[in-house]
């Protein structure tokens, strides 16, 4: 029987799940605001969840709706704009931040009813002192909840439509229509639109892999390997109880995508050697080389970026590895100790890892290649001094454009002719070796993220 006090009760839960959800969502919106004025979006996330209260469920729904909206940004200004009676790019920033919030949850999130995204999205108007905007964001948004989703474009569509359709930057998908055709680009821009694999790389140990079984099993969690590199894992239903701090502090793994696995293959260390890693920021790779190189080994990390060093000496803490000496600032201007092999892991315009960085497409210009490239070769020309007799440079970058892959070790080339492009070891997938020797990895065909790797070697 229903009575009065349980319709209270039912009344009150029902109030304190919406100001949780709402919690969940303001703080979304902040730091969606935040990143307008030029902050990285992956840094802002991980940096605010760190410091807030919210509950486990309500990271995952913040995190879902920032990197949500941020990757189809412009998919859903278009569609908001057809709701919008008026020039939709003239609202103020807050009232469009509040109805990307809510036509993301009407269109892209299964798990919230219509008439929440629609309600909460009015109420954080009120919240946020634009209330006189919320019968315009009712509006919008239900016009918006009448039409139809579109599942693919059209075969004949304008360079502006496509780009917007897929919410990446026009100037790029003229670029990569130009490289690979329409359809080889509608497939890499549905991929980068996709909510991105994680990916664990245990530790190489024995005693390790099998705690990491047992903490697996623990958590229901299963742990299923990738096709070309099967060190490398994926968490089913979920990787979260994974990476929660207790689990997490272990040691027991890195988050580390195959193909960045597959560029440490391709430097190819070995126990006892001397390893330089350029640019070591965030840590990964310089991880899973002084684990290969041993206790006997040595790996001298280079990173400018005060934020990423801090990132490696986290995780090498994690890790407990101390065969690692950091050198923070510009290795250009650094003489360096003679090494068995150098990776040059080079800055770049990241154009294989849009899925996982969401904002980067809206960050990157025109004019950051060339920058890029010029930034690149100056590394190089740097790392070919301190290389060893018969060692081997390793040039990696996390792009899909020649101007920083192909084209560029041609360039090196010519400055440098000694250097010859020598195969890559028995450790990195076939399938993954392109014509010309390098590894090169395409997203929607291989499953993983856009790398780049070549081995240079004075023969």
């Amino acid at each position: 029987m229903i009575t009065a006090q349980s319709m209270l009760d039912i009344k009150s839960q029902n109030n304190a799940d919406r100001a949780l959800a709402n919690r969940a969502r303001k703080t979304a919106l902040d730091i969606l605001a935040q990143a307008e004025t030029g902050g990285r979006i992956n840094d802002l996330l991980h940096k605010t969840l760190a410091q807030s209260a919210l509950t486990d469920q309500e990271r995952r729904f913040t995190t879902d709706l920032v990197l949500g909206i941020t990757r189809l940004q412009a998919r859903l200004d278009a569609d908001l704009a057809g709701c919008y009676h008026g020039r939709y790019g003239h609202l103020q920033r807050g009232v469009r931040r509040l109805l990307r919030l809510g036509a993301y949850q009407l269109r892209y999130m299964e798990g919230v009813p219509p008439h929440a995204a629609l309600h909460t999205t009015v109420e954080l108007a009120r919240a946020l002192h634009l209330a006189r905007a919320g019968g315009l964001i009712n509006a919008v948004l239900r016009q918006l909840s009448r039409r139809p989703l579109a599942m693919d474009p059209p075969a004949e569509i304008s360079i502006e439509d496509l780009a917007a359709f897929y919410s990446h930057p026009p100037w790029l998908v003229e670029r990569w229509l130009g490289h690979w055709g329409r359809q080889r680009t509608d497939a890499l821009m549905a991929w980068n639109n996709r909510r991105p694999t994680i990916w664990l790389r245990p530790r190489l140990d024995e005693q390790r892999r099998e705690q990491l079984d047992r903490v697996a099993a623990a958590l229901a969690t299963q742990l299923q390997p990738n096709a070309q590199l099967p060190q490398y894992l994926s968490a089913h239903p979920s990787p979260a109880p994974l990476l929660t701090g207790p689990v997490m502090e272990k040691g027991l793994f890195i988050v580390q995508d195959p193909s960045s696995g597959a560029v440490v293959r391709a430097v190819d260390p070995r126990p006892g050697e001397v390893i330089i890693d350029l640019c070591a920021g965030p840590g990964g790779k310089t991880a899973a080389l002084a684990e290969s190189v041993g206790p006997q080994g040595r790996v001298l990390a280079y990173e400018i970026d005060p934020e990423r060093v801090a990132l490696i000496n986290d995780t090498l803490n994690r890790l407990n590895l101390d065969n690692v000496t950091l050198y923070p600032g510009d290795v250009r201007t650094q003489p360096l100790p003679k090494a068995d092999k150098i990776l040059v892991d080079a800055p770049c315009s990241g154009t294989g890892v849009l899925a996982r960085r969401a904002d980067l497409r809206w960050r990157r210009q025109p004019g950051h290649l060339a920058e890029m490239a010029s930034l690149q070769m100056s590394l190089l020309e740097h790392a070919a001094k301190y290389l060893r007799s018969g060692g081997v440079l390793i040039y990696a970058t996390c792009s899909l454009e020649p101007e920083e892959n192909w084209d560029l070790v041609h360039a090196f080339q010519q400055r440098f002719p000694e250097f010859s492009v020598v195969p890559m070891p028995e450790g990195v997938p076939q399938p993954w070796i392109n014509d010309q020797g390098a590894l090169q990895t395409f997203p929607p065909n291989h499953r993983v993220d856009g790398v780049y790797a070549v081995r240079l070697q004075v023969l």
